[in-house]
Formats: C-alpha cells, sequence, structure tokens
C-alpha cells in the first residue's frame, strides 16, 4: 500500500476516534429544534412533499435545500435518536480530513506536509462546534463539496496541461460540486478567491504577478462568479426575510469596520490559543479605539508582509490570503444575528491558516531540526483540549454553563440556562436568568418571551402578558410569542383577542401547526366544533405527529356526537384519543379524556374502569393532584371500579379545589357525581 493511502487510513481512524465521544452528545436547545427535532418536514423523512419543501424553505435566514435533506435522510435512518445525526457529522468531518490531504498533495506533493495540515485541521478544539452540533450540518456537508469541487478544478488545470480530453468534464465538474457546497451553506461564496490564489501558488498558473495573467484567470472562473454573486443576493433576501441582518441605523459604518478589525485578530487568537472557547461570543458595539488601531496596524503589517514576500514565500501570501478572504463574509461588515465571533465560521478559513503555519515551520525546523520535536507536544496539546471542548456539548446546561464561565454579558447563554432551569421546573432560577439577560441586552425579545412564560407558570398573568407583548413590540412577526400571548387570552375567555394572535403567528408563518392546533382549542372552548375540526385537520396537515392536535381532535368529534345525540363519532373519538397518547404518552387533557370515556360511557363496550383509573391517576400525577377536572375524572374511574370510598374522597379534594380558583361549573359537577357516589352508583353523562 502507498504512502498516501496509510496516511489516508491513518486521518480517517484518528478524526473517527477523536470525535467518538460526540455520539453521547444530545440535541441542542438552539436551532437543533428549528432543523431537526421540531421541523415537521424533517422529521418525517425522506418525502415527495418533503423533498419540495427544502427546496423553498427558509430556515434560522438561510436557504440551504442540501443540508435539509441530509437532515432529513439521517431521520429516515436513525429517527429523532441523536447519536445517528452525530455519527454523520463525525463521518463528513473525517471524510474532509482525508480529502483535504488528498487536494493539497496533488497540488503540492508534499505528503507530510500536507499530512501535517489536515491533522490539525481534523483535530483542532474549534472544529467541534461544527462536529458535535447537529445544526451545524451545513459546515461539514458545505466543506465537503467545497473540497470536492477544488479537486475537480485541479484535475481540470492537469488537464489543460496535457490537453487531455476531460477538460470540459472537470471543469463543470466543479462548478456542479460548487453549486452543491452553496446550497448546503451559502459561505462557499469565496472559493473562486481561493481558486485565484491556488492559481498563484501551487499551481503556479500565473508565472508573476502582471495584470493580463490575472485578468484571464479571472474571466476564467465567470461561472463560479456568478453562482456567486447569485448566492450573495439569495442568501442577503433570506436574511433579511428572517430579520437576521443589522441596518446602518443599528451598526454604523465605523462600528461595523471596528468590530471586523478587532475579529480578525480574535480568530487569530482563536486559532493558535485554542482554550476557553465559547459555543457564543456576544457582539461588542463598544470597540476602544486604542484596541482598534492596534488591531488594524497588526493585519496591516502581516498583510504587507505577506504579500511583499509572495515571489520568495508563496504560501505565505496563499494563506493569509485564504484566511482573510473567507472570513469576509462573516466578519461583520454585514452583521447576521448576535454573535461577534463564532467557532464554525473557521471551519474552512483555518485551512489557509494552517497552511501557512505548516510551511513556515517547515522553513524552520530546515534551519533547526529540534522544532519537529515540537510536533508530538502540539498534537497531544490539540487532542487534549479538543476531547475536553467535546465534553461540554454534551447537552444544552452544560454548554452555556461554560459559555458563563469564559464570557461576560452572554446573554445568549443567560437566556438558555435559563430555559433549562424552566425546563426542570425551577422558575425562580429561570426567572432571575432571564432578568440577567435582558439587563445585559434589553431589546433582546426572547427573554422578554421565557420570562413571560415562567411568570405564567407561577400564575402571575399580568406580568406575563406584559412580557409577550413586549417580545412581540420588538419582534412582531414572533410566531410563539402570539401562540402564547393566544393561550393566555384564551384562558382568560378572551377569545377574540386570542383568535387575533393566532391569525398573526399563522401571517408570520403560513405552515404552522401549533397555530392551527391552538387556534382550535380556543374554538373547541366556545363550543364551535366544526370550525375547531377544520383547524386540527390542517394543523395534522402540516404535522402528523402533533399531540394536542390529535387531541383536540378526538374532544370535537366527541363533542360533535353528543350534541348531535348520536355516538357515531365516538369510535372516532377513541383513534384520535389513543394516536395523541402514541404521540404523547404524557398529555394530561389526553389521558384525562380517554379516562372520562372509559369510566363514564353509557356504553358498555366502550367502558373500562381499570384503565380508567391508570389514565386518569396518570394525569392527576402530571399536573400535581391540583386541577379539579382532573380529579373528578378519577373519581369517576374509581366508582365505575366499585371504590366509591376513594371516589369520594377524590370528589372532595377536587370540590375544594374547584371552590378557592372559583370554579362554579366544577363545583356543580362535583355536587353531581358525589351524589352519585353516595348512592352507590357509577357517574353516567356527557362531560360538563
Amino acid at each position: 500500500m502507498s504512502r498516501s493511502r496509510w496516511i489516508c487510513l491513518a486521518l480517517l481512524a484518528f478524526t473517527v476516534a477523536l470525535y467518538a465521544p460526540a455520539l453521547c452528545c444530545q440535541f441542542l436547545a438552539i436551532d437543533d429544534p428549528a432543523y431537526v427535532t421540531e421541523n415537521p418536514h424533517v422529521r418525517a423523512g425522506l418525502t415527495p412533499d418533503g423533498l419540495a419543501w427544502a427546496f423553498r424553505a427558509n430556515i434560522v435566514g438561510n436557504w440551504h435545500p442540501v443540508t435539509l435533506l441530509s437532515h432529513m435522510l439521517d431521520c429516515q435512518v436513525y429517527g429523532l435518536r441523536p447519536w445517528g445525526h452525530h455519527l454523520t457529522s463525525v463521518l463528513l468531518h473525517a471524510a474532509n480530513s482525508v480529502l483535504l490531504f488528498l487536494v493539497l498533495t496533488r497540488m503540492t506533493g508534499a505528503a507530510w506536509r500536507c499530512a501535517l495540515v489536515a491533522a490539525l485541521f481534523a483535530a483542532h478544539p474549534a472544529r467541534v462546534e461544527s462536529v458535535a452540533w447537529v445544526a451545524e450540518r451545513k459546515d461539514v456537508l458545505s466543506a465537503f463539496f467545497w473540497l470536492l469541487a477544488v479537486w475537480a478544478y485541479v484535475r481540470y488545470v492537469e488537464e489543460g496541461r496535457t490537453r487531455g480530453p476531460r477538460l470540459k468534464y472537470f471543469y463543470w465538474l466543479g462548478v456542479a460540486f460548487f453549486a452543491l457546497a452553496l446550497m448546503a451553506k451559502p459561505m462557499a461564496v469565496t472559493l473562486p478567491l481561493v481558486l485565484l490564489l491556488l492559481d498563484f501558488w501551487p499551481l503556479e498558473r500565473a508565472r508573476g504577478l502582471e495584470g493580463p495573467a490575472w485578468r484571464r484567470l479571472a474571466a476564467e472562473k465567470w461561472p463560479w462568479l456568478a453562482l456567486s454573486a447569485l448566492w450573495c443576493g439569495i442568501t442577503f433576501c433570506a436574511q433579511r426575510a428572517d430579520q437576521a441582518v443589522s441596518s446602518t441605523s443599528q451598526l454604523s459604518a465605523s462600528e461595523r469596520i471596528s468590530h471586523a478589525l478587532i475579529a480578525y485578530v480574535g480568530y487569530v487568537r482563536l486559532l493558535a490559543f485554542p482554550w476557553r472557547l465559547s459555543a457564543y461570543y456576544p457582539y461588542q458595539h463598544h470597540q476602544p479605539a486604542g484596541g482598534v488601531l492596534a488591531a488594524g496596524a497588526a493585519l496591516a503589517l502581516a498583510t504587507w508582509l505577506a504579500v511583499a514576500g509572495a515571489r520568495r514565500r508563496p504560501w505565505l501570501a496563499v494563506g493569509w490570503l485564504w484566511f482573510l478572504g473567507m472570513l469576509a463574509p462573516v466578519i461583520g461588515l454585514v452583521q447576521v444575528g448576535g454573535q461577534g465571533l463564532a467557532c464554525r465560521y473557521t471551519y474552512l478559513p483555518s485551512v489557509g491558516f494552517f497552511l501557512m503555519v505548516v510551511w513556515a515551520g517547515a522553513a524552520w525546523a530546515a534551519r533547526h531540526p529540534a522544532v519537529k520535536l515540537l510536533i508530538p507536544l502540539l498534537g497531544a496539546a490539540l487532542v487534549a483540549l479538543t476531547s475536553s471542548e467535546l465534553g461540554y456539548w454534551k447537552d444544552t446546561p452544560t454548554l452555556f454553563q461554560r459559555a458563563l464561565e469564559v464570557t461576560a454579558n452572554n446573554y445568549v447563554a443567560l437566556t438558555l440556562v435559563g430555559t433549562e432551569e424552566e425546563s426542570r421546573g425551577k422558575l425562580d432560577d429561570a426567572i432571575v436568568h432571564y432578568r440577567q439577560a435582558l439587563a445585559c441586552k434589553p431589546a433582546y425579545p426572547e427573554p422578554h418571551l421565557f420570562l413571560g412564560r415562567a411568570l405564567e407558570g407561577k400564575g402571575r398573568t399580568a406580568e406575563a402578558m406584559s412580557e409577550y407583548r413586549e417580545a412581540l413590540r420588538l419582534r412582531p412577526d414572533f410566531e410563539e410569542a402570539h401562540l402564547l400571548l393566544g393561550l393566555l387570552l384564551a384562558r382568560e375567555k378572551r377569545f377574540d383577542q386570542a383568535a387575533a394572535q393566532y391569525q398573526a403567528a399563522l401571517k408570520a408563518n403560513p405552515e404552522s401547526a401549533a397555530a392551527h392546533s391552538d387556534w382550535g382549542a380556543v374554538l373547541l372552548q366556545q363550543g364551535r366544533w366544526r370550525e375547531s375540526l377544520a383547524h386540527y385537520t390542517e394543523a395534522l396537515r402540516l404535522d402528523a405527529t402533533l399531540a394536542a392536535a390529535h387531541h383536540g381532535l378526538a374532544v370535537a368529534s366527541f363533542q360533535m356526537g353528543l350534541d348531535c345525540e348520536r355516538m357515531g363519532h365516538i369510535p372516532d373519538a377513541l383513534t384520535y384519543y389513543e394516536t395523541a397518547l402514541r404521540q404523547d404518552p404524557d398529555l394530561p387533557e389526553a389521558l384525562q379524556h380517554r379516562a372520562w370515556i372509559a369510566a363514564t360511557d353509557a356504553r358498555p363496550a366502550l367502558r373500562d374502569g381499570a384503565l380508567a383509573v391508570k389514565l386518569a391517576t396518570r394525569a392527576c400525577d402530571l399536573t400535581g393532584h391540583n386541577r379539579p377536572s382532573m380529579l373528578l375524572t378519577l373519581a369517576a374511574a374509581y366508582a365505575e371500579t366499585g371504590r366509591f370510598g376513594d371516589a369520594l374522597a377524590s370528589v372532595k379534594t377536587a370540590e375544594a379545589l374547584a371552590k378557592m380558583q372559583g370554579e362554579k361549573d366544577l363545583e356543580a359537577q362535583a355536587a353531581r357525581l358525589r351524589a352519585a357516589f353516595a348512592a352507590g352508583q357509577p357517574y353516567r353523562g356527557k362531560p360538563e
């Protein structure tokens, strides 16, 4: 076996082994829901409707159908098991490391130097974000096609030198791979610049720096440049539509330039000294003038030294300009999102940096052979740092608690730590973190939304409503804020105002299954069964896995059967209840309503006392035994099994809670149930 094949196998095995712990990581609470876990089109796997949707969808401000198709394929194969999704990303990163080695070796012939560049690329701690975060599949997938495009271009150059017959084939193959790279992540737009740099070195297609040579090489790349221009336009429109692009009123030109200079130095630091990394670096709006001037001077000096020595050290100019040029779309001149830096942005730009470092190190080692002893030490340090970094990506709370430790005023990390505390029922701690996030950035809508949700959980509905409205003031198309405000208004019987919120949510996202489902629930409360059925049916067309919509459809069908004084809808209702409980076995309302039918239906064939007790008990456990309606259902279930003492005790507790909560209808129903149970009779009749 040739040396190159041994190196490829070693790189593959090393990369897979290093990133194997990523298979134990969970989905994260940031972006993973939009891409995978809460995306019904992706969760459904590869379907004809899904394929069509992937080519029209705008996810988190990006149009990248190839990435969405890869997530669909993962769901088709692995379902929602995180390890499978992580495995795909690990394998793609390993393949990219091998491809990088092969492409660089083909251009330079320096196998060991290229192997070192590929190993640095594979093992650097900054790669963890791209590999261990499912939503960043776009990084590793785009790079895969990007490297294939470079390989095809190199083959095109080789065919041109020998006047080979496959010249046009490799040329257009490279263009096709470039298009796929762009459809995976638009950051690949800088590839034509990299190809021009490679033309200078190591392909040496431009013997000098004369203008005509460069004009000819640039003209040769017109399809690549056209694709880049097209994708810049597509991406800008997609990000503007998602309101992710900062306007000139939000960031002045001087702020953007200052940030860009500081950010370039920050990326050099991140690659040269990769410790204390964060999953999120907040944008710093006010940079110290001295720091900006020092950063600008350092970058200007480094660029001048690289370009001035281009004839003697071409690798220095190529590597440095590769690094600067590939970072240009994300350096902040056009600011997208709220991050100041991101490790994921260095995925391909770092190759230029490593190329420069390795070739400079080789030149130094030629004069000082002892320098080679540093290579294993460097490798061991990188492996240790990467392994440590992987440990922080195991789940959302660990990752963003780490971000709080290594950054200041990190409002995104504070918000996400708060959501995890809220999910564990620690509402007071969550409220503290949400308020801290808002102290860092008052105009950040997400903490207002989550703070409102936590306050609502504490029963502070007026404050919750105020926070929801503030979130909508800051971001009028905030779908989730419309939904939560609508639910709160519906609980206060303000049905018309709730419906207006669902209309606004559907205007923001016409394919919102949740908005249709919640609107159906409001109509259900108003007794408008047929209208609610229409909304629930549409919700399930958009997302067949939505348990709440299956449950609502069951309730509407059940009530329609009762209102029509015929029971033909009841079998349908039972099917919907069972489907809802398959989708979400812990949906309290579905458990309660199914238990009620099993305990009280007039037809013996539909009654099952033991099942009713099991379901009603679970519903009460999930709601803390503090909801009167759940306790009355449990009482009816006890009575159906002949446990009248337990039934009366449950009714007594429910009646006391209903009185305390001002639920007059439930008090009246409790009285009817108590009378039946006191007479030793189970309850029969339709629900109140």
